[in-house]
């Protein structure tokens, strides 16, 4: 099993894993002692001995007391080191969700990240509950029992321990070529996580696209290959617990028959006399601790498929939980941004493929920058350059003048207020979703940058007002949506506006009321605008016009028209 995860959530429990260990012996000691005593019974019932009975027979009773209060104590502790190990891990993978980098969590899908916390962590419970049942309980059960049996016929239990090693190499082999399947199926496992959850998500644009039959076939296609290899490591898996339990019944037998042997021979021969004593209570003690001693191992052969899920997912989390955190290398603050300077900046998501290269431009305080250009231009990732969700790959992007590497990014990203295509609602009441932008804010504030969004008519309509509790399944509309993050923008006051087509999903008429409040806004203010409709950008002071990463026209609106260039045919083209 992956070492680090051991020494990160388990072995901080060493004084818990200890009296288990305490409670598993005990458990032991009554369950295997049983056999033992048994077998004395039936030797001294042979001889007549009555008082010997008797007292062997309140020792078997009392020991069947302790072993239930044991058993119960073991299991009871062994769920809880369990839960707690998988709240730890859970709270890591979620604090891992919002430390690493935006770039890094691109690189996973959301099938990926939801098996993380789902199917992964339910396969770690199962797993670490069932080593804390089978594999603990067996290894310790397993060294009482060789114990017990060298004390009782130390030759017959030297043949044992010889055979043992066939049952274990019988596992290790089954268990090995199961692995490979196991993390077969933990991957597919993931790829239709992500099938399902786009199916969920876009359910109106499969419908509006007649697309269902074709996502049932995507799904069932990954389903099936998802089958097949999980078929194939149960299997596999399978193979392990028959294979070691015919190992353990041959060498069941083969101890039986010397067992017969022995006492047949034993009053004849005096060197079989010598070497081990053997009784019928001995050998009917010995043949149940001969069974006793492969069930560990047929119980730790059963949960190889178990064991085997969840090492395919703690190393999936591991190697998620190890990602580097977002690196924040400044230790500068900043106030009040006002001017903004990209110098020959270079960036690429694929580093064989350049988006932006040598981009230059100066954005003073105050200025409304608008950027435009066609699909796959750059827009959006001059947005991300800006907010450093990624860096430059070559570069500097200077703020009032400072080295953005310099800032802190929480400092940085606070002079930012930025409203994206896509909008995010969570479960809770107006108020709440509108203050996520500056949590001490008092409900008047919040109703105050409501009101300057436009939103108080949409409000003024539901039944509890501002305390009517929203969600993003709610069926609001993508306007109401949209004006519900404008107005977190408005609350924040940043020192400048982002916006990404902001105003997209509005109609006409409030789409020309929020314009003139944004104008307010951001009077004195620096704001910059993605647009695809120019109407909304023509008194802009400046219009950075993006074509394959690269500014090819510059000025404003009038400027640019008269140039007749690429906005010029963008802008005509909108309006025949």
């Amino acid at each position: 099993m992956n070492k680090a995860f051991l020494k990160r959530y388990v072995f901080i429990y060493k004084k818990d894993i200890a009296l288990i260990c305490l409670f598993v012996v005990l458990f032991l000691i009554s369950q295997l002692s049983q056999p033992f005593i048994i077998g004395n019974m039936l030797d001294h019932a042979l001889m007549n001995d009555k008082q010997t009975f008797v007292i062997e027979m309140v020792v078997l009773a009392t020991l069947s007391l302790v072993g239930v209060f044991s058993n119960f104590a073991f299991e009871y502790l062994s769920g809880v080191i369990t839960q707690k190990v998988i709240y730890q891990v859970r709270e890591d993978i979620f604090r891992k969700y919002n430390s690493i980098s935006i770039e890094k969590m691109n690189q996973y899908s959301l099938g990926d990240l939801l098996q993380l916390e789902i199917n992964d962590m339910e396969n770690v419970s199962n797993g670490i509950f069932a080593l804390f049942k089978s594999f603990l309980e067996g290894i310790i059960a397993i060294l009482v029992t060789i114990i017990i049996m060298l004390y009782i016929n130390w030759l017959l239990a030297l043949g044992v321990i010889l055979l043992t090693p066939l049952s274990v190499i019988m596992s290790r082999f089954v268990g090995k070529f199961s692995h490979t399947y196991f993390k077969k199926q933990s991957k597919l496992q993931a790829e239709l996580n992500s099938i399902s959850v786009e199916a969920i998500s876009n359910g109106d644009i499969l419908s509006s696209f007649n697309y269902e039959e074709e996502s049932i076939k995507k799904y069932i296609a990954k389903d099936e290959e998802l089958s097949k290899e999980a078929k194939i490591a149960q299997f596999s898996a399978s193979w392990i617990n028959p294979s070691t339990r015919l190992v353990n019944n041959t060498i069941y037998a083969i101890i039986g028959i010397a067992g017969i042997i022995m006492i047949s021979y034993s009053s004849n021969n005096v060197l079989i006399s010598l070497l081990a004593i053997m009784s019928v209570g001995k050998l009917s003690s010995f043949l149940s601790y001969t069974s006793q001693y492969s069930k560990p191992f047929n119980d730790i052969s059963s949960i190889i498929g178990e064991y085997e899920a969840m090492k395919a997912s703690i190393d999936r989390m591991m190697k998620f939980l190890n990602e580097e955190d977002d690196v924040d290398e400044g230790d500068k603050t900043l106030n009040n941004l006002s001017s903004i300077i990209f110098d020959n900046v270079s960036f690429s998501y694929d580093k064989n493929k350049t988006l932006i290269e040598g981009f230059n431009t100066n954005i003073s305080s105050g200025m409304k920058v608008a950027i435009v250009g066609p699909t796959g231009a750059g827009k959006t990732t001059l947005i991300n350059l800006l907010m450093r969700f990624y860096d430059p790959d070559s570069g500097i992007i200077k703020y009032n003048d400072i080295n953005g590497k310099e800032i802190k990014k929480s400092s940085l990203r606070s002079n930012f207020g930025m409203v994206l295509q896509e909008t995010w609602i969570f479960k809770g009441t107006i108020l709440e979703n509108v203050r996520y932008a500056k949590r001490n804010a008092t409900n008047q504030k919040v109703i105050e940058a409501c009101q300057r969004a436009h939103l108080d008519e949409f409000v003024s309509s539901l039944p509890q007002g501002y305390e009517t509790v929203i969600s993003s399944n709610d069926g609001l509309s993508e306007g109401q949506r949209q004006m519900i993050s404008i107005a977190r923008v408005m609350l924040a006051n940043p020192s400048i506006i982002l916006l990404d087509e902001a105003t997209s999903n509005v109609d006409t008429r409030t789409e020309k009321l929020i314009i003139n409040s944004f104008d307010n806004m951001t009077k004195g203010k620096t704001s910059i605008v993605i647009a695809h409709r120019l109407s909304t950008i023509v008194n802009a002071d400046m219009i950075l016009v993006l074509k394959d990463g690269n500014v090819i026209e510059q000025g404003n609106h009038e400027q640019l028209l008269k140039k007749k260039g690429f906005y010029y045919s963008m802008y005509i083209s909108q309006f025949k």
